[in-house]
């Protein structure tokens, strides 16, 4: 049994008013009896809502003072709502091998791993402990995945990157890929991405990274830590990506482009040159419009 004093203080928070048990989690919009919700922008309709039903809400500092229904005052209530989720109402998965995975018997597993149905994963590869790596993904030779990540389903890690010289008549030699792929600690890469091996050198994620459905991501790219890539983004072979980036879905990055810390890559934008650190750009071709 969850009661609302417990994830108060999980949160290092103060609880105002009665300690009940806290028996789910609802959108604000729908609140119910004993759930859990958060509020991010004042509305007094949501101060009525919460009050009548019965809530225990986690709310913005706007909200001091006008609730009658258990609850703490947070400046990030959305942060903390989804800390607050994880740690008391998300079911963790058992580590494990699934019957139908194919796992070579070079690589190496971690403890608490996790390998979905049809997953295969390659010769010496590396997986760290506490990740999990859903159906039907492919881990390509040579791979190393840090701690606690998440590979979702149907992604391909560690493939060859499309890279072609051609001959004295014009036939397209392929360029050998001898790099590996090396993913930090705390990643996520959702379903249906593709990642490729470097060519002589290594694609490299940084720790806390994030990418979307539908996302890929060339040989020889380095993104930094916290960046997150966002469904249908392609980055193009040695491509440099700093640290805290937010790509948004569908852009494209040309091949060698540097992208610096804190920057914004705007919807659908096409970047044909560096962007600096901080700027926000848009457009085809993408051009800075100001300061993130």
């Amino acid at each position: 049994m969850i009661k609302a004093v417990q994830i108060a203080r999980y949160l290092g928070r103060p609880l105002w008013g009665e300690n009940i048990r806290v028996t789910g989690v609802r959108a604000a919009h729908s609140p119910e009896p004993g759930c859990m919700v958060f509020a991010k922008e004042y509305s007094a309709e949501l101060v009525r809502a919460f009050n009548d039903v019965g809530v225990f809400a986690i709310a913005a500092p706007e909200y001091e003072g006008k609730l009658e229904c258990p609850h703490v005052i947070s400046p990030t209530p959305r942060l903390n709502f989804a800390r607050a989720v994880k740690r008391f109402f998300v079911v963790e998965k058992p580590g494990g091998i699934a019957g139908t995975a194919i796992v070579s018997p070079f690589a190496q597993l971690g403890k608490g791993v996790g390998i979905g149905h049809f997953a295969v994963i390659g010769d010496r590869a590396m997986i760290g402990e506490g990740t999990e790596i859903r159906e039907h993904v492919v881990i390509g030779e040579g791979v190393r995945i840090g701690r606690n990540c998440l590979i979702k389903a149907n992604t391909v890690i560690g493939g060859e990157g499309f890279g072609f010289e051609f001959d004295e008549a014009g036939v397209p030699v392929r360029m050998p890929h001898l790099g590996r792929v090396i993913i930090g600690d705390n990643v996520e890469i959702g379903s249906l991405n593709a990642i490729a091996r470097g060519t002589l050198e290594d694609t490299v994620i940084g720790d806390n990274v994030k990418t979307d459905d539908h996302v890929f991501i060339a040989h020889n790219v380095e993104v930094g830590d916290n960046t997150l890539i966002i469904a249908g983004a392609e980055v193009s072979g040695g491509v440099k990506i700093g640290k805290n980036v937010w790509i948004a879905p569908q852009a494209t990055i040309r091949n060698q482009v540097e992208i610096g810390d804190g920057a914004m890559i705007g919807m659908g934008a096409v970047v044909t040159k560096s962007v600096k650190a901080g700027a926000v750009v848009m457009g085809n071709p993408a051009r800075e419009k100001k300061d993130r």
